[in-house]
This record gives C-alpha cells, sequence and structure tokens, in this order.
C-alpha cells in the first residue's frame, strides 16, 4: 500500500483525546512499518477552517494549521470529534461558519476520491455535509435521538463501535476514535500492524458500543421515554409485554412502537432488556446474590436467559462481572 496522503481537519473545540489518538496511532503505525523497512502509511498534517490556531475543546492551543484553500487533494480525510456534548452546544456549533466551511471542503474532496474517518460530535459534521445521506453510520450514543431527528436520511446504527459504509467510516464518542483508527490502520495497512499498534498502545480491540450506553439517560430527552422507563423500571422484577407498556402509558402498541424507534432506534421489549441488563449488571458487580436471585430480580425466572443476555449485550459472563473478593471466595 502507499503512503496514504492524509489530513487531520481540526474543528473548534476539538477533543484533545481523538486529536491526541488520531496523531499517535498514525505515527506508531508508521514507526512500526520502518523497523519493517517499508514505506509510512500516514503522510498527515493539521488543516483548520481558518484560523492558523484553534482552542481545543480544553482550552489547549492547537497549530499550526493549513489552510483548507491550500490544501491539495487527500486520500483520507480525519475528523477528530469535539467538545460539544448536549443538543444545547451542539446546534450553534453545527451551524457556526467554521462548521460550514468545514462540511463544503468535506464535499469537495469526497468528490475527489479521499476517504472519510469521524468520530464522537465530527460525525453530525459529516451528515451536516451530505455525505452519509442514504449510507450506515454511528455517533455518540447518547446523541443518537438528536442524529436521528436532524438527519432521517442517514441509517443510524449505534451497536456497532466502528461502522465503515464505502468511502466513510464513524465511530462513537472519545475513545472510540481509537477503535476508529485501528480500522484504518488495518485496511490500508494489515491486520497484522493494527494489533501491533494497539499492543503498542495498550489499546483494547472492542466491537459494540452498545455495552456502555445508558437506557435511562437516552430515555430523557423523550417526555413520553421518560414515563415509559419509570413504569418499566417500577415493574422489572414482573413479566412485561407490549401490550402491558402501552396500555400503561395510554397508548396502541403500535404507536408506542413507533415512538422507541424513533427515539432510540430499539422496539419497546429491546429497551425493556437493556434496563434489564443494566440492573443485573449492577448487582452482579456490587453484591454477592446468586444469580438465580439476580435473574429474579430482573423478571427472568430462567438464569440461563439472563446469562444468554449479558453475553450477547455485554459480551461477559456473570461471573466474569463479579467483585474480585466475590470471586475468590467461590473458587
Amino acid at each position: 500500500m502507499d503512503t496514504m496522503k492524509t489530513a487531520v481537519l481540526v474543528l473548534p473545540g476539538v477533543l484533545d483525546l481523538s486529536l491526541g489518538i488520531s496523531l499517535n496511532v498514525m505515527t506508531t503505525a508508521n514507526r512500526l512499518r520502518k523497523v519493517a523497512g517499508l514505506e509510512p502509511l500516514f503522510e498527515f498534517s493539521l488543516v483548520g477552517t481558518g484560523r492558523r490556531r484553534e482552542l481545543s475543546g480544553a482550552g489547549m492551543e492547537v497549530g499550526l494549521l493549513g489552510k483548507l484553500s491550500d490544501q491539495s487533494q487527500p486520500d483520507l480525510l480525519v475528523l477528530p470529534g469535539a467538545n460539544r456534548v448536549n443538543r444545547a452546544e451542539l446546534g450553534p456549533w453545527l451551524d457556526s461558519s467554521e462548521v460550514g466551511r468545514a462540511g463544503a471542503w468535506v464535499r469537495e474532496v469526497v468528490a475527489g476520491g479521499a476517504h472519510l474517518a469521524a468520530s464522537c460530535v465530527s460525525t453530525f459534521a459529516l451528515a451536516q455535509a451530505g455525505v452519509l445521506d442514504g449510507r450506515t453510520a454511528t455517533t455518540s450514543w447518547w446523541l443518537a435521538p438528536f442524529f436521528r431527528e436532524r438527519f432521517p436520511r442517514v441509517d443510524l446504527d449505534m451497536d456497532r463501535m466502528v461502522v465503515s459504509d464505502g468511502p466513510v467510516s464513524t465511530a462513537g464518542a472519545a475513545l472510540a476514535h481509537a477503535d476508529l483508527m485501528l480500522a484504518l490502520v488495518a485496511r490500508w495497512g494489515s491486520d497484522e500492524l493494527a494489533r501491533n499498534c494497539a499492543r503498542y498502545l495498550m489499546l483494547d480491540h472492542r466491537v459494540t458500543q452498545s455495552r456502555y450506553a445508558i437506557p435511562t439517560h437516552v430515555a430523557r430527552q423523550s417526555p413520553l421515554l421518560q414515563r415509559a422507563d419509570r413504569w418499566i423500571q417500577a415493574n422489572i422484577a414482573e413479566p412485561v409485554t407490549l401490550s402491558m407498556l402501552a396500555d400503561a402509558l395510554h397508548m396502541t402498541p403500535r404507536t408506542l412502537a413507533r415512538h422507541f424507534s424513533a427515539a432510540v432506534g430499539m422496539s419497546p421489549i429491546q429497551y425493556v432488556q437493556r434496563l434489564r441488563v443494566e440492573y443485573a449488571t449492577l448487582l452482579l458487580e456490587t453484591g454477592s446474590e446468586p444469580l438465580d436471585a439476580v435473574a429474579a430480580r430482573v423478571g427472568y425466572a430462567d438464569a440461563s436467559m439472563l446469562r444468554r443476555l449479558l453475553l450477547r449485550e455485554r459480551g461477559v459472563t456473570p461471573g466474569m462481572m463479579r467483585p474480585r473478593r466475590t470471586r475468590a471466595r467461590t473458587a
């Protein structure tokens, strides 16, 4: 593979962690290739939307930054995340002139054949530029409702850590940028190079981000889902059906399912399962009750069902979630 001419686009409020990860992973990949007698995988530079220096989310100066107008066509454009954590902060950021100029350049380099990679709220910048329309992408898990509302033509996948669709790769928040950069190393270098980068930087391989999502936090963004969440939590140890939940909220099952799909991208019953997994995780990590008792407290008569859900949703067995002192007593 030839060296990838890579531009790292530094937007206002760039997330220090994401920017640092971008540079560290690319530098590590280049050094490992040099040891093997190969050319660097990345030739990278920092680019801004006008200012020669940009303030990061932590208030640090980043620069000197190249001007968009001076840039030649890159092979790869990387957008680290930005420190914007809610709708109130994200809306003005997306509507700013800086993000507008960035979007125009993104469209230009995509037309020229560049590959794109973005994480965290910078995925919103790609969507704002229109380059995600008709594609599958992901974003920060707690901002998924806002993303779906603002960009309905994007197919949002909130399960995978990194989503690649054609020339565009997206990832979730903060440390998900490490998974994104390792995916880029694997794509244009090799799987072995990506594994070695991960080992040198002590980065774990993570496939899903759903295990990190806090369902109740997402539900708070919708008054209806807040009511549903309170009812489910009050009845978490009982059998819960779609009809029961719809009756409690004075809605038809079909209308309720539509609201859940639009707000959190899952069915009401899937949401119930996520809440049960969340509660079971808390009980297993902080207590010593037998698995059968934990399963009963979250609404499962059969502990094997809970075991399967934990493995599917969290990628761990119940025993792996126990406090170390509990594992030692039961060993």
